[in-house]
């Protein structure tokens, strides 16, 4: 069977933020469209290849990963597809297409990737795995592929320049460009390399896509970093509101609570590993979910007495309809529950009773007695 030509992602107009010109997005999602559908079909024969190999399994982790990213870059072209509407886009149109583009989204699974990141992963797992499949390796033409292996190592050493994470696994690139340089020479003498070369076109692919797999888990860390500190220090601020409705209600009601509010301090500094976030990220959950049962207990204290003087007064108002608010013992109840809800602080069990019973005495009594 022949083997399908490796498909190359077209380079993304634009950078994020920008509103793309609309004849350079016609020509992207022109390409994008020719890219995905060649990229779909390759992955398919790759799948097929890989099923019949000797180790089917060893090339699972990189085929799913190589079809999530295609996923992926599919889902974001159809959605670029649709802003488009056939050319009936404004700026305000271009600039969406642009942060599809250009934004990260979490579409590649749990990776935050960029459209734009997306297709050079897919490219770097599939080249991977034409080369350890043995896609027609001699096939192809010799000098383009070192051209684009190298091209592939020079963008890794960009990455790494740019502060990007380092993966534990990557290899020495410098190594690896020497080695490519060499073999060039000596395929340029006639000597064929086509073994030792697909051991360093297989290296690089991997080196790119654990750099981009590394630098997506990187900006998620960071992202999840900065959320985290935001939102400790939220807590710290609702810790001292917490504070205050603490004491209020215990100024105002008898017996107050007895929760107390979570000091945030013992959370420690924010973590910055991915393990001990995420750990951190649990224990913050948990100590919102804690000031949250103080916050709903101390304002329900403290709006008891103002509830009961509703409940007082809706039924002081019925015992003054039903002709038993002249009942001296009705009168003496309502006074004392007047009373106990005026007092600061207010003695909630007794005022809590004393409504009750009134309540109980203003039902009529037949024959008029009590």
């Amino acid at each position: 069977m022949t083997q399908p030509e490796p498909a190359l992602a077209p380079p993304a107009p634009g950078s994020l933020g920008q509103a793309i010109g609309v004849d350079e997005l016609r020509a992207y999602l022109g390409a994008l469209g020719t890219w995905r559908s060649g990229r779909k079909r390759e992955l398919d024969q790759i799948d097929a290849a890989a099923l019949r190999s000797d180790e089917p399994d060893s090339y699972t982790g990189d085929l799913k990963l190589a079809m999530t990213m295609w996923q992926s870059v599919s889902d974001r072209w159809t959605r670029l597809t649709e802003i488009w509407d056939s050319g009936r886009v404004g700026p305000q149109q271009q600039e969406e297409m642009s942060r599809v583009i250009w934004g990260t989204a979490g579409g590649a699974g749990s990776i935050g990737v960029s459209l734009v990141e997306a297709c050079r992963l897919s490219d770097a797992l599939t080249a991977t795995l034409r080369a350890r499949l043995s896609f027609d390796p001699t096939a192809a033409d010799l000098v383009a592929r070192i051209q684009a292996t190298r091209a592939t190592l020079e963008r890794c050493a960009e990455q790494l320049a740019g502060h990007s994470a380092r993966p534990a696994t990557l290899p020495d690139l410098d190594a690896l460009t020497r080695q490519l340089d060499e073999l060039a020479g000596r395929a340029r003498r006639g000597s064929d390399v086509s073994g030792p070369f697909a051991a360093i076109e297989v290296a690089a692919a991997r080196a790119e896509r654990d750099l981009i797999v590394a630098a997506a888990a990187h900006r998620d860390l960071g992202r999840d970093y900065r959320a985290a500190l935001a939102r400790r220090r939220e807590l710290e601020a609702e810790a001292g509101q917490l504070e205050k409705l603490v004491e209020r209600t215990r100024l105002a009601v008898v017996p107050a609570p007895k929760l107390v509010v979570p000091d945030v301090s013992r959370l420690g500094r924010v973590p910055q590993t991915r393990a001990d976030l995420d750990g951190f990220r649990h224990r913050l959950d948990r100590v919102a979910s804690a000031m949250q049962q103080v916050r709903d207990t101390y304002t329900s204290a403290l709006g008891e007495p103002a509830e009961l003087r509703g409940l007082l007064s809706a039924s002081a108002a019925k015992a003054r309809a039903n002709g038993r608010a002249e009942d001296p013992l009705v009168a003496l109840v309502g006074q004392q529950a007047e009373a106990a809800l005026s007092a600061v602080p207010c003695r909630i069990h007794e005022a809590r009773n004393l409504v009750d019973n009134y309540r109980r005495l203003i039902v009529p009594v037949p024959g008029g007695g009590i």
